[in-house]
């Protein structure tokens, strides 16, 4: 039977008997959380360990329990709140949250924003947006999740907590995320860990232990682990550690390791195709062209600085015959589309210079492509799936390059202030083509190792 089908005859039982569509037994770590009397409690896990799940659980017991104290002066009787960092979210946990609710448990839905489900034994669950925390005022709470509350600014939780604070409710209060580096969750997590602070309890569930062998007791034994094994080596290792280590992973610091153990010499003869990369300077930045071969090794870099467009052309173009380039990738942000312009012109002009045409291709770096290119380049040196020259130059900046977090929790990576990154980003574009072909995997000696945090080289179980 297919999937979808038996989806379509879960809906129309549900319809016709009022059970709930998703039945599942809490594991070990949801199990923990769940007898938890503390007020607040902090819940920093893997991705996927079932934070939605469990506080719908969670709330669903609690609101059922308290409907029946009595609380008369109380309107509504229960009155439950779900804030999540953007509607979208917000709408993923309305999903769940319906196809866990028995039908004959619910008076009335509404779907408008926020979302609000009024249940027949009098309690109230309200799920909203925590995008603008100005909107968050309003009534008390006896029970107030806030999910992914790492992705959610802090000003939302100061408008939020007084919230919690009305007589005669409960004011509990639940923080659910995966984190992203050490942000006011952080702070929290250390609050539930602080015997000063019996009110609070806090847990981080990573998917593996500290020898990254085995997996955490109150890790999700659901997970996938053939899925885990291919994001592990797919992904940074940095990406890694936060989303399924769980870690909370400073907001600063290097984001190339290993850099000078991929240093190598020029390989002879090369492997075809040869790919190179192209950053154009904008201002008193440098314009920097690197050429790798087919397996990933560095061949050559050109630096160029404060150089009419026209006289940059003819040395990038001069570049590509020299190396026998077939494919070049040149960003078009700034002067690119000029330049790039004038490069097909002389390409197309000293096209007997080239053995096999040469396919320029543009490339758009936003905030958004600039990271995936990163990310991708960061794989290659972790993976040592590439090798560059003992260039001083190039060798600092790859050092240097760093992430630093940006006051909207956001990741920026560039160059320290006064420095360049510009033979970073023309190896990052090239890696974008030369990524998408397979490379042979070379994994590191063991001496990398004291390059790469928590021992990251793991086995799975």
């Amino acid at each position: 039977m297919s999937t979808v089908t038996e989806s379509l005859r879960a809906r129309k039982a549900h319809a016709v008997s009022g059970e709930r569509r998703v039945k599942m037994q809490p594991h070990p770590g949801q199990e923990l959380f769940l007898k938890s009397p503390a007020r607040y409690r902090v819940l920093i896990c893997h991705r996927r360990w079932g934070k939605d799940w469990v506080c719908i659980r969670d709330l669903l017991a609690k609101a059922q329990h308290w409907s029946a104290e009595p609380r008369e002066n109380l309107v509504p009787r229960v009155h439950i709140g779900v804030i999540y960092p953007t509607y979208e979210l917000a709408t993923e946990f309305w999903e769940a949250l319906k196809a866990m609710v028995p039908a004959q448990d619910v008076k009335r839905k509404l779907e408008s924003k926020p979302m609000v489900m009024e249940m027949a034994y009098g309690a109230t669950i309200r799920v909203r947006s925590g995008d603008d925390p100005d909107k968050l005022v309003g009534a008390g709470y006896d029970l107030l999740i806030m999910g992914e509350s790492a992705r959610m600014r802090e000003e939302a939780w100061h408008t939020v907590r007084p919230c919690l604070a009305s007589p005669g409710r409960k004011g509990l209060a639940v923080f659910q995320t995966t984190p992203r580096g050490m942000d006011w969750n952080h702070r929290l997590y250390l609050r539930g860990q602080d015997a000063a602070f019996p009110d609070w309890e806090s847990w981080n569930v990573p998917y593996y232990r500290s020898d990254m062998r085995t997996r955490h007791a109150l890790a999700n034994p659901y997970v996938d682990q053939a899925r885990i094994q291919e994001d592990r080596v797919t992904y940074p290792d940095r990406w890694f550690r936060q989303e399924y280590m769980a870690e909370f992973l400073s907001g600063e610091g290097a984001v190339f390791r290993c850099v000078r153990k991929r240093i190598a010499p020029p390989p002879s003869p090369p492997q075809s195709p040869i790919v190179a990369g192209v950053d154009l300077a904008k201002h008193r930045d440098f314009t920097v062209c690197t050429a790798f071969d087919g397996q990933g090794r560095m061949l050559d870099i050109e630096r160029m600085q404060q150089l009419p467009y026209q006289q940059q052309a003819e040395r990038i173009c001069g570049f590509l015959i020299r190396h026998r380039v077939s494919k070049v990738v040149v960003e078009s942000n700034g002067p690119g589309d000029p330049v790039c312009e004038m490069l097909e012109r002389d390409m197309h002009e000293r096209r007997t210079g080239f053995s096999t045409a040469c396919r320029l291709i543009p490339f758009l770096t936003t905030a958004t492509s600039k990271r995936q290119m990163i990310d991708r380049l960061v794989v290659a040196f972790e993976r040592a799936q590439i090798s560059i020259l003992n260039d001083p130059q190039l060798v600092n900046e790859f050092e240097a390059f760093s992430v630093a977090q940006t006051a909207a929790g956001h990741e920026r990576f560039s160059a320290p202030e006064g420095g360049f990154d510009d033979c970073v980003m023309s190896c990052a574009l090239a890696w974008t083509e030369l990524g998408n072909r397979p490379i042979l995997l070379s994994w590191p000696d063991p001496s990398d190792l004291d390059d790469l945090a928590n021992d990251t080289w793991w086995e799975m179980d």
